[in-house]
């Protein structure tokens, strides 16, 4: 079938299009689409291509092409999503608005959408899981359509098409936030938490959407300048589409789109500098939106031989140590190659600096830990080339905390004591007899144990239902907490997800020239962030409760067995399988 021949007049006219893009789709989107229809076939899998364009830029119409062409010429059985389908409702970004910044209640910028949701949806797409729903967004609503009315997926689907304005973007650097980029910043957000917040929340939950997409295309605008008169021919074009009625609801006029771009700019502006040497179809758009060049990686640049660098991240009670006995045993082969390898094991815990250095001491191991459920990451002094920014000297360690100190939460707790004077014990109520007595350990480690710096560990005695309530109550009095196996573990909003990120960071900036691959190992609910934010996820069964809630599926792995065993089982699964080197062999432990 020649391709570049095909007849698209009925996608014309159903899509209200000038005869011109007839020639546009010929000379650039038709021999790009055939492409990816040849990949699909050799792949034998389902791919999902991401289309990134600033607004207007017609990405969405190229994605509604694809589809389009995809499914009438090749047969294939295709899903068109935009990243906006996966818009918080409105209910939920004027929460948002009300708990964070006034901005976030308007839709668009990292953190008003639900990435868990859109990697669900996604991750159950390419793996099959039927029934899958759709979500779809009503811009002139500003809210999401009905759950009833969403589309539903019960057959097997060859390509995702995804389209979203930043798709792939990046965070930028703290230090580049200062600066506001337009009146809007300077006005509104006069202390950057909007921005920062916008900032983290895509430098945390995005990547693991984007790491879903296998190609990758990018209409490139000009420049930031054009898309305000894109932006309004867009909207235009939506207020010809509708009633009279829902005219009156919430198309924009040109002072609103004006006001609104603004929103999108700073990301939009990082993201033409940052994301055109990254993608495999570049298409250049004058002012007009008129292709000017295509530009297509080599065939070395899609396939990047960079050494990898793998970190792992682990737990400790019930992970690398056995929940009764703290043994580590049948994991100490493994433990061994990983450091003749040079790959860390990160320590990833509930517990106190103090005590993690004695179980750093058995194990041998020298690298940074995260303690208190990513309340604080400790990092050895002269570990890298420099201080990390934003880090204090304390004693022998570079430190970086998360949250305020264990005073504040202990005071929050004393504020709800009267209420449930019986039905709990704290840490510092407990003294180190009450800590033997709760953990077992003996009084040198409980020692440890009671030098907390970030948090108070709570141990519930009464009523599961007054507990719930509890926690809601110190949730409203701005704490977080984190129900381990044993424990509530009261500190503010940090988790080992957030940890695991920052030091991610760091060794990435250490080493540039290396691909980072993360896994994170876990086996209960506290260690749910640090499972869903690492590249990798290992699960250990615990012989004393069910397995966490995890929402990914993908690069997720179960183990067999409990504690240290499961332990060196799943990280020789996972390290062996991804290095495919014979000199890397993994040995499986005592699995007598």
């Amino acid at each position: 079938m020649d391709m570049l021949n095909i007849d698209i007049s009925d996608f014309l006219q159903k899509h209200q299009l000038p005869d011109s893009y007839q020639t546009l789709a010929r000379d650039w989107y038709l021999p790009i689409i055939e492409e990816i229809a040849t990949h699909q076939n050799s792949a034998k899998r389902t791919i999902t291509i991401g289309i990134n364009g600033a607004q207007g830029s017609g990405k969405s119409t190229l994605a509604q092409l694809a589809v389009y062409v995809l499914t009438q010429h090749y047969s294939l059985s295709v899903v068109s999503l935009s990243l906006d389908d996966f818009y918080f409702t409105r209910q939920e970004r004027t929460q948002l608005g009300q708990g964070i910044h006034p901005l976030l209640a308007t839709r668009g910028v990292p953190g008003t959408h639900d990435i868990t949701l859109a990697r669900r949806t996604i991750t159950q797409l390419i793996h099959q899981q039927f029934p899958v729903s759709i979500p779809r967004f009503n811009k002139a609503e500003d809210d999401r359509f009905p759950v009833e009315s969403a589309e539903i997926i019960t057959h097997p689907v060859d390509v995702i098409v995804l389209e979203g304005w930043c798709l792939g973007a990046e965070a930028q650097h703290e230090s580049s936030l200062i600066q506001p980029v337009n009146d809007l910043e300077e006005t509104e957000d006069k202390d950057l938490a909007w921005r920062r917040y916008v900032n983290e929340q895509l430098a945390r939950f995005y990547p693991k959407l984007f790491e879903l997409i296998d190609i990758w295309i990018m209409l490139k605008a000009p420049s930031f300048d054009c898309v305000f008169q894109w932006r309004l021919e867009q909207e235009n074009k939506l207020k010809r589409s509708l009633s009279e009625s829902d005219k009156q609801t919430q198309i924009m006029d040109e002072k609103a789109v004006g006001r609104f771009i603004k929103f999108y700019q700073r990301i939009t502006e990082n993201t033409l500098n940052t994301l055109p040497k990254k993608v495999n179809y570049l298409f250049e758009l004058d002012e007009n939106r008129q292709i000017t060049k295509l530009t297509r990686p080599t065939q070395s640049t899609l396939n990047t031989d960079l050494p990898c660098q793998w970190l792992v991240f682990t737990d400790m009670d019930g992970s690398l140590l056995d929940h009764h006995n703290y043994h580590f045993d049948e994991a100490i082969p493994t433990l061994t190659a990983l450091e003749q390898n040079h790959i860390p094991v990160i320590p990833v815990t509930s517990k106190t600096a103090a005590e993690v250095e004695l179980i750093r001491d058995s194990l041998a191991n020298h690298h940074p830990f995260i303690i208190e459920n990513g309340a604080a990451v400790y990092i050895p002094q002269d570990y890298f080339e420099k201080q990390p920014e934003g880090t204090e000297k304390r004693g022998k360690y570079w430190v970086k905390s998360f949250v305020q100190p264990r005073s504040y939460w202990q005071s929050l707790i004393n504020q709800l004591r009267p209420k449930y004077q019986n039905d709990f014990v704290t840490f510092a109520d407990a003294g180190i007899d009450g800590i033997i007595a709760m953990t077992g350990l003996n009084v040198h480690a409980a020692a440890c144990a009671a030098r907390r710096e970030f948090g108070e560990p709570v141990s519930w005695h009464g009523n599961g239902n007054l507990k719930q309530q509890f926690i809601a109550e110190l949730n409203a009095l701005g704490a977080n907490i984190l129900e381990g196996g044993r424990f509530l573990h009261v500190s503010g909003q940090c988790d080992k997800g957030r940890a695991l990120k920052w030091l991610t960071d760091m060794y990435q900036n250490t080493m540039p020239e290396q691909v980072i691959q993360t896994l994170a190992i876990g086996d209960s609910q506290n260690d749910k962030a640090m499972l869903e934010q690492a590249d990798h996820a290992l699960v250990i069964r615990s012989p004393v409760h069910g397995l966490p809630d995890i929402d990914r599926t993908h690069n997720l792995t179960v183990s067999t067995f409990f504690g240290p065993k499961g332990w060196a089982e799943g990280v020789t699964q996972i390290i062996d399988a991804k290095l495919h080197s014979d000199s890397f062999n993994l040995p499986r432990g005592n699995h007598g």
